[in-house]
């Protein structure tokens, strides 16, 4: 089971009998929203129960769907995988289940970056998916072999992408991960998995 598979599983169990699995969520383009540095794609903003987040992914959807239409759904498209993370994200923060929902603004770029690579100094790092960002901070070990990683780096893109899923997977339970921004948010928080987003709203 892939990870946004799993996650997504592990937020029906939380959901169960709560009723907001039957409730609609909608999923729009946002072309003027802040956009995390470490994202790259079309902006898309996430609704559901009054909240709002930000999902960004290069292969951006538009719907307004239920939450129940992940579980036991084959998320085998990025597509798929980009609107469950949406989702996942919406109702954890609906939830209070994460505190990430939105990018920080711009002026928090430089501090947030430099903050990242003073918690990555001295590991050896291994980047998925399209984040050209986060694989050229300053002061990091950067490998080409996932498993001689410290840990290895998460932003959107690596839950969308096939090849960077099938690296996350493979290596999920040898090597720590790091999600890294508003879009990877929620399904962070439903897995377990640590989170970088230090300055979002």
């Amino acid at each position: 089971m892939d990870l946004v598979t799993d996650a997504v599983r592990r937020m029906e169990e939380v959901i169960f009998g709560s009723g907001c699995q039957d409730s609609n969520v909608r999923i729009r383009r946002s072309p003027g929203a802040d956009v995390c540095r470490y994202e790259r794609g079309v902006p898309l903003e996430i609704g559901y129960g009054g909240v709002i987040v930000d999902c960004v992914s290069n292969f951006p959807i538009e719907a307004t769907t239920r939450v129940n239409f992940m579980f036991g759904a084959q998320l085998d498209t990025p597509e798929k995988r980009t609107a469950a993370c949406g989702i996942m994200s919406v109702i954890g923060r609906f939830l209070c289940l994460c505190r990430t929902g939105r990018a920080c603004q711009p002026d928090d770029h430089e501090r947030c970056m430099v903050q990242l690579q003073e918690h990555l100094a001295g590991k050896k790092v291994f980047p998925i998916g399209q984040a050209p960002v986060l694989a050229a901070l300053s002061g990091v070990v950067y490998v080409d072999d996932p498993a001689e990683a410290d840990i290895i780096l998460v932003p959107g893109d690596g839950l969308f992408r096939e090849d960077a899923v099938r690296v996350a997977d493979a290596y999920r339970d040898k090597v720590p991960m790091l999600f890294v921004g508003p879009t990877t948010a929620g399904c962070a928080s439903f897995l377990g998995v640590d989170h970088w987003c230090p300055f979002s709203r």
